[in-house]
């Protein structure tokens, strides 16, 4: 997302992180992402349980996620530091219009499961 950030600002879109954690890790997060991104902390995580993204140790520590870890590692790319938070917490992505419908909905069912950038990018190109 973050190199096609000029893309989406000009289908006057923002990209908002939504973090669980505490303050001191998003501001790690933020310096080894370098992420453009407006953040918001959600610690007692409304956002995520009013979108319905569930928690799960199995799937976020399922054999996809250790791979891209690994792979990440074979690369020589930073890996996050753990953050002493609940890595069960899978995430999500949603698209938002401006009179607040939801035009995307994308509950992870773990932390690999991702939309494709493009898809994304089409979304907004719609609305």
């Amino acid at each position: 997302m973050r190199d096609r950030y000029e893309q989406i600002t000009t289908l006057q879109a923002e990209v908002v992180v939504v973090s669980f954690g505490n303050k001191f890790w998003v501001k790690v997060w933020l310096e080894q992402t370098q992420a453009p991104f407006p953040l918001l902390l959600d610690e007692e995580r409304a956002a995520y349980r009013a979108y319905g993204l569930e928690a799960s140790k199995r799937r976020a520590w399922g054999v996809r996620n250790l791979l891209y870890y690994a792979r990440a590692r074979l690369q020589g790319r930073a890996i996050p530091h753990s953050t002493g938070e609940d890595t069960g917490q899978l995430g999500g992505d949603f698209i938002i219009d401006r009179r607040g419908l939801l035009r995307l909905v994308h509950p992870s069912r773990e932390p690999t499961d991702r939309p494709a950038v493009e898809e994304l990018l089409q979304t907004l190109g719609r609305i």
